[in-house]
């Protein structure tokens, strides 16, 4: 595991497919129904009434999104490309055609009235104000729902940068850089558990970081910097990039070395969530936050390179303001997650049952003195005599 325990119950799990399932089983229950109720004939031209007043409703709402698109955007969002504009504008795409076409050829065969085709009529304009109004626009669950699916959160944005613009440069290199500054310390017992040679990621749920982990914690001490990391980047010469090891006080004063940062990109949520032009709330900024926890782990689970080189440390901060403040809080996390790296890797194993083993004879048997046995029977041959019945003419005698 790379969170703490009971981090389960924070970080959310993707989406199932629960509500299409219950949709579609209720749309067929109440469908049965009404063709119970009313019979072949009368079902069918309800049906298609109903089915192409929904329908009609979807194409209509798509050609208005056209009118704008097309005036307004053409050049801008689909670089002229009237086909893409079209995808965009109608959910469905071919398949929306097909159903209407079909739709319409089952009513022609139906030979609606007049007065169905006006319900048609209806239906499809009273789909169209409810859209209008937003009454039938997509609620919040569903909108999420897309946004996840699509990977187009900000959480996942700012989770992939994290990985390509840091952590995918840094952690390959900790291990070096740990060893390099042991050794010029000449100090082994600053981090001398190899248990302790990875990155301690903090994720406050809060999204705010203090600019000193000293200002969270006094249990938690700033000791020295690894040696730097020079890399050619985005145009910047020898760009620097280097990590801190820290003194962590245990309740006895001992202190615990490891290596710790908070992630920086939370610093960017919480900033937006401050700024009324960014649009978020403190509620969505949180769930920012563990969107970002889970494709952070994703990405660094998925990258060779970075793995078991690195460790997340959730912090629920905002339960610990509710109550009374810790003013340990940071470091008792720190030490329960070096505990728990300490047991992984030094977990004693099961001792393994031996078979028994035979007693060896006692002196008491060694020390008789042998005896000898003799047999009255006449001695036998080795092996029986075997009768030979072959014979070179090839007949049994």
């Amino acid at each position: 595991m790379l969170r703490l325990e009971g981090a389960g119950r924070l970080i959310p799990r993707p989406r199932g497919r629960l509500p299409a399932y219950c949709a579609g089983a209720t749309g067929v229950a109440i469908v049965l129904l009404v063709y119970l109720a009313l019979g072949h004939v009368p079902f069918c031209r309800q049906a298609v009434t109903a089915a192409l007043g929904v329908t009609l409703g979807a194409v209509l709402r798509g050609l208005c999104l056209l009118a704008e698109e097309s005036l307004h955007h053409l050049g801008t969002r689909y670089r002229g490309s009237l086909s893409r504009m079209l995808r965009a504008c109608f959910s469905g795409g071919p398949r929306l055609l097909g159903v209407v076409v079909v739709l319409v050829l089952w009513a022609q065969s139906l030979q609606l009235e007049l007065a169905e085709w006006y319900s048609v009529a209806i239906a499809s304009g009273f789909s169209l104000l409810l859209q209008a109004f937003g009454i039938l626009s997509p609620s919040p669950v569903e909108t999420s729902e897309i946004c996840e699916e699509r990977k187009m959160n900000v959480a996942h944005g700012l989770a992939w940068s994290f990985y390509t613009g840091y952590l995918k440069l840094v952690l390959p290199k900790l291990e070096n850089s740990i060893e390099q500054y042991r050794q010029r310390q000449g100090n082994r017992e600053i981090l001398r558990h190899r248990h302790s040679w990875r990155l301690h990621i903090l994720i406050p749920l809060s999204a705010f970081i203090p600019d000193k982990l000293e200002e969270a914690d006094q249990c938690v001490r700033f000791h020295d910097n690894l040696p730097e990391i020079a890399i050619d980047r985005a145009g910047v010469r020898r760009r620097i990039y280097k990590n801190s090891v820290y003194r962590v006080l245990d309740q006895q004063g001992q202190a615990h070395h490891c290596v710790a940062e908070y992630a920086t990109p939370l610093q960017t949520l919480y900033t937006m969530s401050q700024e009324s032009s960014a649009g978020l709330s403190s509620e969505e900024r949180r769930q920012q936050v563990l969107l970002f926890i889970r494709s952070l782990e994703a990405v660094l689970e998925e990258s060779v390179e970075c793995r078991n080189r690195y460790r997340l440390i959730i912090l629920d901060d905002e339960h610990e303001q509710e109550a009374e403040p810790d003013p340990h809080f940071l470091s008792k996390k720190i030490l329960q997650q070096l505990q728990q790296q300490e047991r992984e890797e030094y977990g004693v194993a099961a001792p393994r049952e031996e078979p028994p083993r035979e007693e060896p004879p006692s002196a008491d048997f060694l020390s008789r003195v042998p005896t000898l046995m003799i047999s009255d029977d006449l001695p036998s041959p080795l092996r029986l005599p075997v009768e030979n019945d072959w014979n070179p003419t090839g007949q049994c005698k």
